[in-house]
Formats: C-alpha cells, sequence, structure tokens
C-alpha cells in the first residue's frame, strides 16, 4: 500500500497535469468503486474544473470548482493512470503517466478490465482509476464532509513539531510499531517507513512507546522526518510495483536498511536481521542496533 511519501510523489506530479481541467465526463464501470451514490457523482462531477490536487494521510485529495472534492484511497492495488489527447507531444515521448501500483503490461492498453472509474477531460486527455484487486474507492464529498474525513486523521508527520510529536506519546501503553502505523496517532507512516524510522532511531519495534525517554523520542522525531522526506526526494518505494504519476519508479528502495531484510546481515554492525509478527504485518528489525 502507498504510504505518505509514495502518495505525496502522486500528488505532486497530478497536480501538474489535471488542474485547471475540466471534467468533461465520467464512466464509471464498478459501481462500488464509487463510495457514494452513482447517480449524484455523475451529476456533479461532470462539467466540473480541477483546482487542487492535495494529500492528507494517505489519500489523495481532487478539488472541483463547484465546492466538491474527489477523494481517492488507492489501497493495495489501486491507480491513477494520466493519459493525455495522443496528439499532445511529450518530452518522454509517451502519452500516459501512471500513479499507484500499475500493472505494468497493461499501461500501455487503456481503458482495460480493472478500469472501474474513467474521467474524461475536456481537452481529450483521460484519467483512469484502476484496481485489480477492488479494495480502492473514490468519493465525492462535499466541504463538511471532507472536514469529518480529515479529523479522523492524526497529524502530519512533516507538519508537527517535537513538542506536539512528544505530546502524542503521554500515556500511549501500546507497542511502538503499531502505535506509529495507526493512522489515528499520526498520519501516512506504514510498515516501511515505520521499520526505517525505528531502525534509524535505534529503536525496537517491540518497546512499550510510554517506555521511552525524551532523548530517543527526539531521535525518532528526526529520524522520521528525514527518512520521509528522502523518500519523497527519491519518490518513493517501488517494492510493489509502485510508480509515480509520470510513470516512473521510486528508488527508496535503494535507500532502506530494513524493511523486507529479514534473515539478511544488518547494514550497521552486519548481525542477522530478526522478523517478528505484528498484527498482520512483518517488521524486519536488528536486535543489536535496536533496544
Amino acid at each position: 500500500m502507498p504510504e505518505l511519501p509514495e502518495v505525496e510523489t502522486i500528488k505532486q506530479e497530478l497536480d501538474q497535469l489535471i488542474v485547471n481541467k475540466k471534467i468533461k465526463s465520467v464512466e464509471i464501470n464498478l459501481a462500488k468503486q464509487v463510495k457514494c451514490s452513482p447517480a449524484r457523482f455523475l451529476k456533479l462531477v461532470p462539467g466540473a474544473k480541477v483546482k487542487e490536487v492535495r494529500r492528507r494521510a494517505k489519500v489523495l485529495i481532487v478539488g472541483l470548482d463547484n465546492g466538491y472534492f474527489l477523494v481517492f484511497h488507492l489501497k493495495m492495488t489501486g491507480q491513477l493512470i494520466y493519459r493525455q489527447h495522443p496528439s499532445v507531444p511529450t518530452s518522454s515521448g509517451t502519452h500516459y503517466a501512471g500513479g499507484g501500483h500499475p500493472i505494468k503490461h497493461n499501461l500501455g492498453d487503456l481503458p482495460n478490465k480493472y478500469s472501474h472509474v474513467i474521467f474524461n477531460f475536456s481537452d481529450g486527455s483521460r484519467l483512469f482509476f484502476n484496481d485489480l484487486r477492488q479494495f480502492g474507492w473514490v468519493k465525492l464529498l462535499n466541504k463538511k464532509e471532507l472536514e469529518k474525513l480529515e479529523k479522523e486523521f492524526g497529524p502530519e508527520p512533516l507538519s508537527i513539531n517535537f513538542s506536539e510529536f512528544k505530546k502524542l506519546f503521554k500515556n500511549k501503553k501500546s507497542v511502538i510499531k503499531p502505535l506509529l502505523m495507526n493512522p489515528k496517532f499520526i498520519a501516512g507512516v506504514g510498515n516501511i517507513y515505520a521499520q526505517e524510522a525505528l531502525f534509524c532511531a535505534g529503536i525496537s519495534p517491540l518497546r512499550q512507546a510510554d517506555a521511552l525517554k525524551e532523548m530517543k523520542l527526539k531521535k525518532l522525531f528526526e529520524c522520521l522526518k528525514k527518512i520521509l522526506k528522502l523518500a519523497i526526494k527519491m519518490k518513493g518505494t517501488s517494492a510493489e510495483n509502485y510508480v509515480d504519476a509520470f510513470g516512473r519508479e521510486g528508488s527508496m528502495e535503494n535507500y532502506l536498511k530494513v524493511y523486507n531484510r529479514a534473515g539478511q546481515s544488518c547494514k550497521r554492525c552486519k548481525n542477522k536481521l530478526k522478523s517478528v509478527k505484528q498484527g498482520s504485518r512483518t517488521t524486519a528489525y536488528c536486535e543489536n542496533c535496536q533496544k
């Protein structure tokens, strides 16, 4: 599932592609992917112009000039693929751009059987919402509904200061790694970057959150920001065939120290990395470096 850096990358690049475009029509090929009345969706979206693209936690928010918002969650296999009109030249020589988890051999064959919602723009370009496993969704929300959704998430890790970060941990009797992945606690951090931040900070994923001293919390705060910023710069981790909104793979996997490396040597001390199941997710960590 894309985490904060991957969704932020898609947001930044879709912002270049679809802002100020008018949506001419919408095709809904699988109604369950639209988490609101399809009739309402088809009434309010066509004719609207895209005003903005932004991110909150792991969701993409597309603001329209009629006061409504398209809200996308890609979940496990969702993708947003933009294809401009074939008559428009591009510097890369292609006419598509994708974000999420594209089925690569189908990128040039759109729409396909996974294209569940299609947005047709007035200039002939199109945005395809594809989803192989059908866990993703798009909603149409008004401002009040969007505000309610956004309040469900914790603070953005790149926006808060250390004092605010430290307060989050007060009386939190929870294991640290699942806590970091809880979107109500802090927004947008998933399995990849929780593991990497804890390794960077030298904190065991098995530690109790309320047992961490201020020095360790400060290190975790700094590591989380550093790793998320690097991941955005590297355009995300392509561990699950994620690509950015221009169809390019991210390169953050070249900088990962523990994620998906259980059984391999620690890059810091050379000891063998351990693996533990936490909830439904596997965590790799170094017993020697993380206490």
